[in-house]
């Protein structure tokens, strides 16, 4: 591919977005291994109760958000760049990557410091220090200007484009883009004008915890959807051109980001079950709007299995399922990373419907099954996906080849088999009633403690598997950040790529997909009918609010 610098400052915005995307990784990662291994008896219990939770308010935040929000950052510049052949506004991007990185920054320090052990939900009462809500405001402030400079490269290239359909990886981008700003102005509220105040001024400024819940569960679920829409676009945009095939249906496709688009924003008060102070017609609602939701991932689901049998079927497949033998598994490593990575995700959809049933939510609320279920989606589907996506990325944003090739492939295998294993033991763990986020050593050591009705003796063996799945998925990872760093820095140089990379299919005319401003709105409207009735009834009641407590002393705070 020749050199070229026509993208070098957005390249360079790539490069730094992407780097610290695989920083919070190994961040995350690590605080993860010690998660796992602390909760099953007879594993070394590395953590100490305080730092258990503040270690589990980084894994959370440093994986759930950083780590997918940075490399969806990087990943969206390069392909606007490449598909659209157009540069985007220098002073919105340089503001977002400097106001991201401080945010984040901001915000980790205060966790390192056992300032803010408030898991990743930081749910009030829960007191945190300030600088903590601070950087994740400053945070947010700098993904909305990232948002402003991909949706003005995006609106400018339709204007002078109108008789042309976007193309579908630009459209993956602008469907991520959207989903996140639909979701994350009621965070800036709730963090801004409660979490802040209470942070400063104590008992003097308290919230009130259902109102605070509806707002960050507003933006909880989409949150799921900015995960995901990146790895389906990959999906339908990647992985046909590793096989050297075209996806089977563009326009289905586009029909499914459009589902995404205005459906994963109004879905919320599925997390919010059990409650109170929501009347069960709302929830009603909201599961009726999450089944939706859940209709472009079948769509997804079936297009992406059809292009697998049309690129099976030129490889020579024969018969009702040669085509599925026919495919390079064990050979290409992005090919099997993503498919892998598209079988887990699968998997975590049947646990997702149970988790949006209004009656069998009861049962698995607040239990392990939780745990297993986020692992197989933003674990599996997503950090996988991501992860094989590197492994062409980082060749072509950083002119260096990967190292010791050869192992590449043992990243994706460990990662699926450690993933297969930790989900299967804490779903079935999550039946039994273990639970998430709670430190359990002192049930499962204390001989007096789990004679307790609050303990099973069939959590352990569940326990100690997925410690097994954990620190074997954990390897995967661990071989994945120590060959990208090493790439990144010593690699064997290649020539960078320009604007020639063709990752969408060839674009034709433009369809109602494309009629940008209309599909926004639309979106819109589905988020005011899904949760004003709820706001209002909330307001309504009026608020009772309640003054915040130290998360690890459990002792009031008074002051600031």
């Amino acid at each position: 591919m020749a050199t070229t610098t026509k993208f070098v400052f957005e390249d360079r915005f790539a490069k730094v977005a992407i780097t610290f995307s695989y920083i919070m990784l190994l961040l995350g990662g690590l605080f993860g291994f010690l998660q796992v291994l602390s909760r099953a008896p007879g594993m070394p219990q590395l953590e100490t109760p305080e730092l258990y939770y503040s270690g589990l308010t980084l894994h959370g935040t440093a994986l759930a958000i950083l780590w997918t929000a940075f490399f969806i950052m990087g990943l969206a510049v390069f392909v606007v760049t490449r598909e659209l052949d157009m540069r985007l506004n220098p002073v919105l991007l340089r503001s977002a990557c400097v106001l991201a990185v401080l945010g984040t920054l901001m915000a980790a320090v205060e966790i390192l410091r056992g300032e803010a052990a408030v898991l990743y939900t930081f749910y009030p009462p829960l007191y945190a220090s300030p600088l903590f809500f601070i950087g994740l405001a400053v945070l947010l402030i700098g993904t909305w200007l990232f948002g402003a400079a991909i949706l003005h490269a995006i609106f400018k290239w339709k204007a002078a484009n109108r008789d042309k359909e976007v193309p579908l990886g630009v459209y993956g981008v602008f469907t991520t883009v959207m989903i996140w700003l639909y979701a994350t102005p009621p965070l800036a509220y709730a963090v801004l004008f409660r979490s802040l105040p209470m942070a400063l001024f104590g008992s003097n400024a308290p919230v009130d915890v259902l109102e605070w819940r509806l707002w960050f569960w507003y933006f909880g679920h989409p949150l799921v959807y900015f995960w995901l829409v990146p790895a389906v676009t990959v999906w339908y945009t990647i992985l046909p051109r590793v096989l050297g095939v075209e996806v089977f249906s563009k326009t289905m496709a586009k029909a499914a980001f459009f589902l995404y688009l205005i459906a994963s924003t109004p879905v919320g008060l599925h997390h919010q079950f059990v409650d109170p102070g929501v009347h069960p017609v709302y929830k009603y609602l909201h599961t009726v709007l999450t089944y939706v939701v859940a209709v472009p991932s079948f769509l997804t689901a079936f297009n992406i299995v059809a292009t697998l049998e049309r690129a099976g079927r030129a490889r020579g497949g024969k018969g009702l399922f040669g085509w599925i033998t026919a495919l390079p598994w064990g050979k290409d490593p992005v090919f099997t990373g993503i498919t892998f990575a598209i079988i887990l995700f699968g998997i975590a959809g049947f646990s997702g419907v149970v988790n949006a049933s209004f009656n069998v939510n009861y049962m698995v609320h607040n239990t392990a099954w939780i745990v297993g279920h986020f692992h197989l989606t933003v674990g599996g589907g997503v950090t996988l996906t991501f992860i094989s996506t590197s492994f062409l990325l980082v060749p072509l944003l950083f002119g260096r080849d990967y190292v010791a090739k050869r192992l590449l492939i043992a990243v994706p295998t460990l990662w699926f088999i450690g993933q297969l294993i930790f989900g299967f033991a804490y779903h079935l763990a999550g039946i039994y009633g273990a639970p998430r986020r709670t430190y359990l050593p002192p049930y499962l050591q204390n001989p007096d403690l789990t004679q307790g009705a609050h303990f099973v003796p069939d959590w352990i063996p569940l326990l100690q598997l997925g410690a097994v799945g954990g620190v074997t998925f954990a390897l995967g990872g661990a071989l994945f950040l120590l060959l990208t760093f090493a790439t990144i820095f010593a690699g064997p140089r290649v020539r960078l790529s320009g604007g020639e990379v063709k990752i969408s299919p060839d674009p034709d005319r433009a369809t109602f997909f494309d009629k940008l401003g209309l599909v926004i709105l639309i979106g819109l409207v589905l988020i005011v009918i899904a949760y004003s009735l709820p706001a209002i009834e909330v307001y309504s009641r009026g608020l009772s609010p309640a003054p915040p407590y130290n998360p690890l002393t459990g002792a009031p705070v008074t002051t600031s």
